[in-house]
């Protein structure tokens, strides 16, 4: 494989207004008209073109290429919170007991929280259907985690990530339905992609008291938590990387939230900074990840055992003395 993940350029525009098209409709973070993926692209530009320093409420936006085709995207997003809340629910496990009657009663509460106040988002991880397979979603979804890798101060103390929820085939989200929509008085789509822009409706229009999960109709109770069967693989990479769901839902779709320390990330602990010219001398059973560490020309590509080094190092364009930061493949373990 020979495909590479880097910044998006202006020059990337009409590829990527062409893969608009390809995407889910449930997919709601990919911006979904020419103008709004210009707009992403400006927006990162300016994240890369920054000095390092801490987060500004910034969008850093990748695309994945091989031979000139685009296949992919992944964005991440931080200081959520930070503008404009970023709403979720908090789980939490209610339990009464009365001895005169010997019973026992414990239920599950929704409490609507800020809890990622200034965290950073993994999002908008998107790859052609004809593209996927291979290694590309791991290179595409790794290659977020060793920009951060490159330049942790960027990117705060926490990252996380809101795993797709689980929907009907016709798009239709049973969350939704039993409780959003009986406060927004619109359907599941139009009210997520109203939040991109605005969540200031959110906090006018949701009920400011927990909700009592036992009184949800039983299809809505069973999805809470649980990831749609396209997002499994993405949900799967991150906990391997020491993501946890630490009860925390979406509140439109009641899918999965996954969060880490990003020192606690393990491609951020354990890939090793070298020069270039160092990579070239390791041995080829080496089987990993390689990234150029200097933002202006950030680039990552995946590494098979037995590949010749400089082959490697010139699709990310590093040689000599550039920095470079290598994330070596872990055996599986039984």
């Amino acid at each position: 494989m020979t495909s590479i993940v880097r910044p998006a350029r202006r020059d990337d525009l009409n590829r990527l207004e062409a893969m608009i098209a390809h995407v889910d409709r449930g997919m709601l973070t990919m911006p979904s008209s020419r103008e709004a993926m210009a707009a992403r692209i400006e927006k990162s530009l300016q994240a890369f073109a920054r000095p390092a320093s801490p987060a500004e409420n910034e969008c850093y936006f990748l695309v994945m290429e091989d031979a000139g085709e685009l296949l992919g995207v992944g964005s991440l997003f931080t200081q959520l919170g930070v503008e404009r809340p970023f709403y979720s629910y908090r789980i939490s496990r209610d339990s009464k007991v009365s001895p005169e009657t010997n019973v026992k009663v414990e239920t599950d509460l929704l409490h609507l929280v800020n809890d990622y106040h200034g965290a950073t988002e993994l999002g908008t991880l998107f790859i052609e259907p004809h593209a996927r397979g291979g290694g590309r979603g791991r290179l595409l979804s790794f290659s977020r985690l060793l920009l951060i890798a490159a330049d942790p101060l960027r990117f705060g103390d926490k990252a996380m990530a809101e795993i797709r929820g689980w929907t009907k085939p016709d798009g239709t989200s049973p969350f939704w339905d039993a409780v959003g929509a009986k406060f927004f008085r619109m359907d599941y789509r139009a009210a997520d992609a109203l939040s991109a822009g605005d969540h200031r409706f959110i906090a006018d229009l949701m009920p400011r008291y927990p909700i009592y999960a036992d009184l949800l109709p039983s299809d809505a109770r069973r999805v809470i938590g649980m990831p749609h069967p396209d997002a499994e693989p993405a949900f799967a990479m991150l906990k391997s990387q020491g993501f946890r769901f630490n009860n925390v839902v979406d509140i439109f779709d009641a899918g999965p939230c996954v969060e880490a320390f990003i020192d606690q990330i393990d491609i951020v602990r354990s890939s090793v900074r070298m020069t270039a010219e160092a990579f070239a001398r390791l041995d080829r059973a080496a089987d990993g990840l390689l990234a150029s560490m200097s933002l202006d020309a950030f680039a990552v590509t995946q590494v098979r055992s037995g590949e010749d080094r400089g082959a490697a190092l010139e699709r990310i364009g590093a040689q000599g003395s550039d920095p470079v930061l290598f994330h070596r493949k872990r055996e599986a373990t039984r």
